[in-house]
């Protein structure tokens, strides 16, 4: 393998190569090309949640995608009545599903799908609308957050984060995600400025590496519950897009309410 490179690694790094000018220029673009990105994503997304967790029934799959590609829909019509309902409304579906899927109940799982996936749509679609480089942020935290972890956690190793969960996790992977977000977004915002404040940007990176971290390790306890390894198998290397898109299901809601929480205490995007 070039340069010494695990199998393993290497295909993450193609896939990496391969995946990010699409995204890039989506993010972009804007428009029908990011809605059509959230719509395709949306969808699989949906289609391995339901795989995962046991929603076999063809018409619970399907009916499930429908409502990610109505939500798309949605809000590319600009039809959505209020940003604060709607996310009050998945969280209010995710409660429901969770108690539920803690019931044993298919259903309960399947509701919490369509909130898990809805979620981070909702809040791409609000922040790109926004602004194009919060977006890009976004998915910069997350993926610096990934590669630190990565890189940190082989190199360093030590105490595991969370054995019983993710065995492979250690707290120098996190430090080492905290670490290259945070100087990501330093690197980010003195190129182009995004936001008020360096300092409170850089704060915020690390915490959100840390949501994002939290949004890893509840995925993998929901495939551990199911004795399941991978989410699928779309991404060599990755799994499938579910494993890597972890982090972002937690990081985008949180910037939402980060920018709507923001200007009372003095910090803001723009």
């Amino acid at each position: 393998m070039p340069l010494g490179l695990s199998d393993n690694l290497f295909q993450r790094i193609v896939s990496a190569l391969l995946l990010l000018p699409p995204v890039l220029w989506a993010i972009y673009a804007g428009g029908y090309w990011f809605s059509g990105l959230l719509a395709v994503g949306g969808a699989l997304m949906m289609l391995e949640w339901c795989q995962l967790t046991s929603v076999r029934h063809k018409a619970g799959q399907g009916t499930a995608v429908l409502m990610i590609l109505a939500l798309v829909w949605v809000l590319e019509a600009n039809a959505l009545p209020s940003a604060a309902l709607l996310l009050t409304a998945l969280l209010v579906t995710a409660v429901v599903g969770t108690l539920l899927a803690h019931a044993s109940l298919v259903t309960g799982w399947w509701l919490a799908g369509v909130a898990y996936v809805g979620f981070p749509i909702a809040a791409l679609w609000l922040v790109r609308d926004f602004n194009a480089l919060l977006v890009l942020w976004i998915f910069l935290v997350v993926w610096a957050t990934d590669v630190g972890g990565y890189f940190a956690g082989k190199g360093i190793g030590g105490p595991k984060l969370a054995p019983r969960i993710s065995p492979k996790k250690t707290w120098a992977g996190l430090l080492g995600g905290m670490a290259l977000s945070v100087a990501i977004s330093v690197a980010m915002q003195a190129v182009v400025p995004f936001a008020s404040s360096a300092l409170v940007l850089a704060g915020f990176a690390a915490l959100l590496a840390i949501w994002a971290q939290v949004g890893d390790l509840l995925e993998s306890g929901i495939k551990r519950h199911f004795g399941v390894k991978d989410s699928g198998g779309l991404i060599p290397g990755h799994g499938g897009l579910l494993d890597r898109v972890d982090g972002l299901v937690f990081v985008a809601p949180a910037v939402v309410i980060i920018s709507w929480v923001g200007p009372v205490f003095g910090f803001e995007f723009y």
